[in-house]
């Protein structure tokens, strides 16, 4: 049996910690570490790491449930990055991190709505012989959110039947439920986020990127029969000629398709010999696009400058941190065939006001 990691601090010490380390998470890059902030880490890892046996008995569990639906459902999990958790307490500062329901967290993409919500069935009617039991749920489907996102989230509990397992009982585990067009819409965004590095995932950003997720939320509503997205045109064709705009405006499809394949050859050596940050240009004329690896940032952003002020508006330059490239691949592995799957269906959403 493995090693589970067990809470090693009070509950009140681990909110302690997150605040003092939300403090120098915002404070200037030059700071110097505070004498305590070694017993501050220690806290935070422990409590996220001790997120790992429930998490697992969580995925084993929706594993079964989603196989049941669906022979070929996608499942996957993952703990919290550091980073994450960070940036999370900084945006909800009124949050505990004693309180943080997505420490641990899998999810399940499957083919159909139909197949998403027969699994849904099975966590609001838990059988008791189940390890979790679900505590909330929100269905993003039938209520999508303004920036397009769709999907279903469910927290659970974790009750173990196990005695020596009473030290993880009530960690709290994040269960999504989507299909691959929900998944597809959710990766995208997630790309942009990264080499815009804008927080569109986290619901910021410029108005034209969020207008533009919440109209593509609406289309890929109207192509599964669900709710559309608050504030988006009802009237099909006006809300495609309206996507259309502002597609051709953001360039979304010679980006996303230029980063999905820039992430397919980027030089995985140059990231081994030390290279933190790639300097991306996409030509968005003729389709290419050309990486350069740089140590020092200060030179990378002296680079991405010029090519800024460059007069060819063909040219799209971006500046992205190494680990969020590899964060990104982590965090969706079949990242390329996701793009493409979305690049699809923006395809397939645009194509329906030239038929109409």
């Amino acid at each position: 049996m493995a090693d589970w990691v067990g809470r090693t601090s009070s509950k009140g010490q681990i909110d302690k910690a997150g605040t003092a380390l939300v403090k120098w998470w915002t404070g200037p890059a030059d700071q110097k570490y505070p004498d305590d902030f070694g017993k501050w880490i220690h806290s935070v890892f422990n409590w996220r790491s001790c997120h790992a046996l429930p998490l697992n008995v969580f995925q084993k569990t929706l594993r079964v449930r989603a196989s049941k639906v669906e022979p070929g459902a996608i499942v996957a999990q993952r703990l919290k990055r550091f980073a994450s958790i960070m940036n999370k307490l900084t945006r909800e500062s009124d949050m505990k991190l004693s309180q943080m329901q997505d420490l641990g967290g899998c999810r399940a993409v499957l083919s159909s709505i139909d197949a998403v919500y027969k699994l849904y069935e099975m966590y609001t009617a838990p059988t008791p012989e189940l390890a979790e039991i679900s505590v909330k749920c929100k269905d993003y489907i039938k209520e999508p959110k303004e920036d397009g996102y769709r999907g279903i989230h469910i927290v659970g509990r974790y009750h173990p039947r196990i005695k020596n397992r009473q030290l993880w009982d009530g960690q709290r585990i994040e269960i999504q439920i989507r299909t691959r067009l929900q998944h597809a819409f959710a990766t995208a965004v997630e790309t942009v986020t990264t080499f815009t590095r804008e927080p569109l995932k986290f619901g910021g950003g410029p108005d034209d990127w969020k207008r533009f997720f919440s109209l593509m939320g609406s289309a890929l509503a109207t192509r599964e029969n669900t709710a559309l997205v608050p504030g988006t045109p009802k009237e099909k064709q006006e809300l495609i000629a309206e996507l259309r705009q502002v597609a051709k405006q953001l360039k979304v499809r010679p980006r996303l398709r230029g980063w999905a394949d820039a992430l397919q050859v980027l030089p995985r050596q140059n990231i081994e010999k030390g290279f933190r940050w790639l300097l991306l240009v996409l030509n968005t004329r003729e389709s290419t696009v050309q990486v350069t690896g740089f140590v020092d940032k200060q030179k990378a952003a002296e680079n991405l400058e010029k090519l800024e002020l460059s007069e060819d508006s063909d040219l799209d330059p971006v500046l992205v941190y190494v680990p969020l490239i590899n964060t990104l691949r982590t965090a969706y592995p079949n990242y390329y065939a996701d793009t493409r799957e979305f690049l699809k269906a923006l395809r397939t959403a645009l194509s329906r006001e030239r038929k109409s």
